[in-house]
């Protein structure tokens, strides 16, 4: 029997499956909308799926007329694909009455997953001061996150998958300029924060964490400008003022 912590199954980014005999590359799977479907079965793979519930997965509204036999030959196609690995006897697409499951072997790395279990260990390691280990972990979310997801597709599901590894990567700049000033390393720290701004002009906590960075290495006089900068892409992005929150820790800043 196969190791299964030797597969390995990636959706961020390119589509991918590794093991210890190779890697099936994203090319290898069946065409646009096989890669489609073997995306929403891995990240679904924990419950089976029924079948109408692929055909908005696959097409949304504009669903072809042998969407049944097109859904049928996918499943097929992806079922060989998955008899090339080491695994055959613990890794498959099982159907069952009007829906499907798929199974992988116990201990398979999945990247999405391990994206979300990385920023979940990020945070719990800040609560404890644990720098080092949050840093760790965070920089394994966003290089994870950072890939994408189904790129050049389109669809409700894929923009929602999307932005939950928008919201990894934003936690996990925010987490990383958080350890920086923790382990006293303000330069860092604010390289990280201005990082935060470019993926989001409009992400408050981006210009606070920003301010606290520049305040720690001693450049105090630059605050103004960054609360200006806060101040300008609120109100054009956002028709907004900064928060009361933005505000005040720009007053103590200063005051100090």
């Amino acid at each position: 029997m196969a190791d299964a912590a030797l597969l390995r199954v990636y959706i961020c980014g390119r589509l991918a499956i590794e093991h210890a005999d190779g890697v099936m590359r994203e090319t290898e799977f069946p065409a646009r909308q096989g890669r489609r479907l073997w995306a929403y079965l891995v990240l679904s793979r924990r419950r089976p799926v029924s079948r109408d519930e692929l055909v908005d997965a696959l097409w949304g509204t504009d669903i072809p007329d042998t969407w049944d036999a097109t859904i049928n030959a996918l499943v097929s196609r992806l079922r060989r694909l998955l008899r090339n690995t080491p695994f055959t006897d613990e890794i498959g697409i099982r159907g069952e009455v009007g829906r499907y499951i798929l199974y992988l072997p116990p201990g398979t790395f999945i990247d999405y997953e391990r994206a979300r279990s990385a920023i979940h260990a990020t945070e719990t390691s800040l609560r404890q001061a644990d720098y080092d280990a949050a840093l760790s972990e965070a920089r394994v979310a966003l290089e994870i996150a950072s890939r994408g997801f189904l790129i050049g597709e389109e669809g409700p599901w894929i923009i929602g998958e999307r932005q939950v590894l928008r919201d990894i990567q934003i936690r996990s700049l925010e987490s990383t300029v958080e350890a920086e000033l923790g382990r006293g390393n303000p330069a860092l720290a604010e390289l990280e924060a201005r990082e935060l701004i470019k993926l989001d002009p409009v992400y408050e906590s981006g210009y606070r964490l920003l301010m606290r960075s520049l305040y720690a290495g001693g450049k105090a006089t630059q605050l103004p400008a960054i609360m200006q900068r806060c101040r300008q892409a609120l109100a054009e992005y956002a028709s907004m003022e900064p928060s009361q929150e933005t505000q005040r820790l720009f007053t103590e800043l200063t005051s100090r």
